[in-house]
Order: C-alpha cells, then sequence, then structure tokens
C-alpha cells in the first residue's frame, strides 16, 4: 500500500534560512547524485518560480524510507520513485537502491507525475521544472539546428 504522505496541501513559503534545501544537502549531501543547483536555490519552489523540483539519492530501503520521513516534515507534495516503483515499503531489506523524488508546492502536479510520468512529452517536462520557455524549444524543437551550428572542438 503506498502511503499518502507527500499528496497532502502544501503550506506556507519556507522564507528564513536554512530552508529545505540547505537542511536536506546537509543531512545527505553523500547520498545525492542529483539535483545539487536545485536544492540549493530551493526557495525557487517557494516562491512559486519552480513548479517542480528533482533529485535523485540513493541507499537502502531504510535510508529512502528514512528520506521520506525527513521530507513528509514539511509542507510539500512528493514522491519518491526506485526502479521498483512508487512503493518503497516494498523495497527488499538487502541492498542498494537509486530513488528520484519529485517535489512541488502544487499536489495536483504530483498526482499527475505520478499518474502520467511514462507518457509525458520532454516539452512538457521542461514547463514542470520551470525552464525558460525558449530554452524549451531550443532542446526540445531546434537543437538539431543549434547543435549543427555551433563549433566543433
Amino acid at each position: 500500500m503506498i502511503k499518502n504522505t507527500g499528496y497532502d496541501q502544501p503550506g506556507v513559503p519556507s522564507i528564513n534560512r536554512p530552508h529545505f534545501g540547505d537542511l536536506l544537502l546537509s543531512k545527505y549531501r553523500q547520498r545525492i547524485m542529483s539535483g545539487f543547483d536545485d536544492l540549493q536555490q530551493f526557495d525557487l519552489i517557494d516562491r512559486l518560480e519552480k513548479p517542480v523540483l528533482s533529485f535523485g539519492f540513493f541507499g537502502s530501503k531504510r535510508i529512502i524510507i528514512e528520506v521520506y520521513d525527513f521530507i513528509s516534515r514539511f509542507p510539500y507534495s512528493f514522491l519518491i520513485r526506485t526502479n521498483k516503483g512508487l512503493d518503497i515499503w516494498k523495497l527488499p531489506e538487502r541492498g542498494t537502491r537509486n530513488a528520484d523524488v519529485c517535489i512541488s508546492r502544487f499536489p495536483n502536479l504530483i498526482k499527475f507525475i505520478r499518474d502520467n510520468e511514462i507518457t509525458i512529452v520532454s516539452d512538457l517536462w521542461g514547463l514542470l521544472y520551470g525552464y525558460p520557455l525558449p530554452e524549451i524549444h531550443q532542446f526540445t524543437y531546434d537543437w538539431n539546428i543549434w547543435a549543427k551550428d555551433q563549433p566543433h572542438e
């Protein structure tokens, strides 16, 4: 059974430092594999400039559940997914897993990602992650044209 802790309503912005990103980095820095920049600038999610933030980390079942419990103490909606799916309580006790976290102040975005992750197209991911629109368009539609005009080493 998947617990629903991460799907509650968002709370008030964390205006005072240390903010959630700083706390998460100080506690789990050695386990985080991706998303450092977003975590360091976590106030972008509180100012609603970045709809969804993601980061990746690794750990045993115990560590993954510990991160889940840590995030659950804050007013954000989130999900944690491993290669075994969303139900982290059914992970094997032994072994290390990679886990991806999506976190947002918008509970419906997290539900949408949970239900549609496989079918979300790259331009929509760019919008969800708060990239500038010209950058999304360039990456998604104009990449071959742009890359062709760049000097090669």
